[in-house]
């Protein structure tokens, strides 16, 4: 069954993002996998060319596959895949361990470590409106903090570095997340600061051979709400929108999926 559950995690991995990031607080137990299959539509009307605004519209359509696998109660493998009209574009995976769990008189605490990275899975255009990469590969170190209090509510603070090979900028990414799980649903709102340690802007004075060189950055908040329709389904609505940013489409998404959820009997 362990074999057949791994084989099935790697399988998803080929054909599947997650809205805010791939590492939550929460870890799946030895043997649970879930795969969340999700769509979104996405409109901008606005492209942040360096942080000045100017008039170009952006529709989008992102379908998208993301797998949690348990490997033991404190070691979770993740891996996700944004499909960009059905072409898919930069693979992540990511692996992330418990080190720390505390239970406290009010609700637990955990911290934990991640790492992981991404890659493009084919040599797609960066110079084009339906990119959402840079064809970047990347390793990311990351340090996630949660309190959950025994009501379900939680809080959350995670942060991350992006190392992207040439001619790709580094970046450095934080979050802050609020939500309640329960049961049978959970919710979540969240903040994510995205910072671009590069110099090139769209129609700035830093020379730039491609728009793999350009600085991304941009603040964003978002929400997730999830259902539990059975010990196998779960359906989910999350969105999202840019509030600022530097090279990025000022953004607002709204999306839906499905989560399939596999135990060990």
């Amino acid at each position: 069954m362990f074999k057949w559950k791994l084989y099935f995690f790697l399988a998803a991995f080929s054909l599947t993002t997650n809205a805010q990031g791939p590492i939550d607080g929460f870890f799946k137990k030895p043997g649970e996998l879930d795969i969340a299959l999700s769509a979104s539509y996405g409109y901008a009307p606005i492209y942040f060319a360096g942080t000045k605004g100017i008039d170009y519209k952006r529709n989008q359509v992102v379908t998208s596959a993301f797998a949690n696998y348990g490997l033991s109660k404190r070691w979770n493998l993740i891996s996700s895949l944004p499909l960009i009209n059905f072409k898919p574009q930069d693979a992540s995976i990511y692996t992330k361990f418990k080190l720390l769990g505390r239970t406290l008189s009010q609700g637990t605490i955990s911290v934990f470590p991640a790492i992981g990275g991404s890659f493009p899975l084919w040599s797609y255009s960066t110079e084009s409106g339906q990119a959402i990469g840079q064809r970047a590969f990347t390793i990311q170190p990351i340090l996630v903090a949660q309190y959950r209090a025994k009501s379900g509510v939680f809080l959350q603070v995670q942060a991350h570095y992006n190392y992207s090979f040439e001619p790709v900028p580094a970046a450095t990414n934080t979050s802050l997340k609020l939500g309640y799980a329960a049961e049978n649903f959970y919710m979540d709102a969240w903040l994510e600061v995205h910072t671009g340690l590069g110099d090139a802007d769209y129609q700035g004075t830093v020379p730039y051979d491609s728009f793999r060189e350009l600085t991304t950055s941009y603040q964003r908040l978002g929400f997730v709400f999830y259902y539990t329709a059975s010990s196998k389904l779960g359906v989910l609505i999350n969105g999202s929108y840019v509030l600022n940013g530097r090279n990025i489409s000022k953004t607002l998404s709204i999306g839906g999926g499905v989560v399939l959820k596999f135990k060990n009997d």
